[in-house]
């Protein structure tokens, strides 16, 4: 029996240390992490495109960046990119004796909070597992950053057409709000974009949109906000025709905390009792609503226009994002995961079905909870993505 016992005890750390070993390897059979030898040179660290050295690269193109190194031995690396501007960070890494290519090549994307920008210069240092501090660097200038805002057949902006990206709130893609947005809600508050500071960076761009007020409304919630209406005729809706899957489609949307609360224009400062109701309106009927089959139109004074959405009969899905964090965070939400309005005059009265096909306009509105208070809310690249959550690493 104790031989037995022996046996089997052997028989366990052998397995034991056959899987930590396993554990200790990449695929390839490669160990994870080789230190440099006292022996090692780093080789001069190259920035190329097109396999020739380059001082700037145009990110917009969809092009990569490659970095080009020899090395008298292989070794773990990384190559941390950094915007002298943006303060943007990206690390790329492996184990070789060469860089090229086919291993170190940068798209424009980033691993941390921030975008890189146009017309930055961006440092890549190359560090060596085993090797004390810098191996090597060089530098490039951004001429044009990798463009986020093209859409794509799994990514689109909150906007008014297909072809008009706004919905970062930069100047250059927003000529006229009122193109992106037909409606600016400012219920005692202020609906603004505005420019970043070495005190508030935008997480893309240079500019991020705030809505700052108090509620004048009776029932002292709603402030202030946007709201994008897809297009004009009812048979075409706001996502594009293969968005049908609500476990596929998610809402995406940097917010700001509530560390350093700014001021509105009275001089009042700003609470921490905001929430961002981000929302996607379905017109349930199909049918352009109107005061004669819409009784919130009905209710509204002559001349104030129709929409294809019937606030008190058909469906709004809410995505709520109480403010009480600090700093930006990325914010996603799957479209099956919203959840009904609860207000029965504003989309809580409809099929409740989710009918992602039929939506026919989203809003961007911040309340205040507890009401009759000063909130504000920072926001910036409002987004939808189909498939799976925005992410800028990718």
């Amino acid at each position: 029996m104790n031989r037995l016992i022996k046996l089997g005890i052997i028989a366990t750390v052998a397995l034991i240390t056959v899987s930590c070993k396993k554990k200790d390897l990449n695929e390839g059979g490669m160990p994870k992490n080789i230190a440099a030898s006292s022996n090692f040179t780093c080789g001069t660290l190259d920035a190329q495109f097109g396999g020739s050295p380059t001082t700037s690269i145009d990110l917009s193109l969809g092009l990569p960046l490659e970095f080009a190194a020899t090395f008298n031995e292989t070794v773990s690396w990384k190559i941390v990119l950094r915007g002298q501007t943006s303060t943007a960070v990206k690390t790329i890494s492996g184990t070789s004796s060469v860089l090229n290519a086919s291993n170190a090549t940068w798209i424009g994307n980033h691993d941390e909070l921030y975008f890189f920008e146009s017309g930055e210069k961006v440092s890549a240092d190359l560090i060596v597992s085993g090797k004390a501090g810098i191996c090597s660097s060089d530098t490039v200038t951004i001429v044009n950053a990798r463009n986020f805002r093209v859409v794509t057949p799994t990514f689109m902006l909150i906007n008014g057409a297909a072809t008009s990206n706004n919905s970062d709130f930069e100047p250059t893609n927003n000529s006229s709000y009122a193109s992106t947005f037909p409606t600016l809600f400012n219920i005692g508050g202020e609906t603004k974009a505005i420019l970043q500071a070495d005190t508030l960076r935008a997480p893309e761009g240079q500019y991020l949109l705030r809505i700052i007020g108090k509620s004048t409304e009776q029932n002292g919630f709603f402030v202030g906000g946007l709201q994008s209406r897809r297009n004009s005729a009812a048979s075409t809706y706001f996502f594009p025709t293969s968005w049908t899957d609500p476990d596929k489609i998610y809402l995406n949307v940097y917010v700001r905390g509530i560390n350093g609360m700014p001021f509105d224009k009275d001089g009042n400062q700003a609470k921490p009792f905001a929430t961002l109701n981000f929302e996607c309106h379905e017109d349930d009927r199909g049918d352009n609503s109107t005061a004669t089959n819409c009784d919130y139109y009905a209710k509204k004074p002559t001349g104030t226009g129709t929409d294809h959405f019937c606030p008190s009969s058909e469906d709004s899905w809410v995505f709520k994002i109480p403010v009480q964090h600090t700093g930006w965070k990325l914010f996603s939400c799957k479209y099956s995961d919203l959840l009904p309005s609860e207000d029965f005059a504003n989309g809580g009265f409809g099929n409740r079905k989710l009918e992602p096909q039929k939506v026919c306009r989203v809003q961007l509105g911040m309340v205040s909870s507890p009401p009759f208070n000063t909130v504000s809310i920072d926001l910036d690249f409002a987004c939808f993505t189909y498939g799976a959550p925005f992410d800028p690493k990718k």
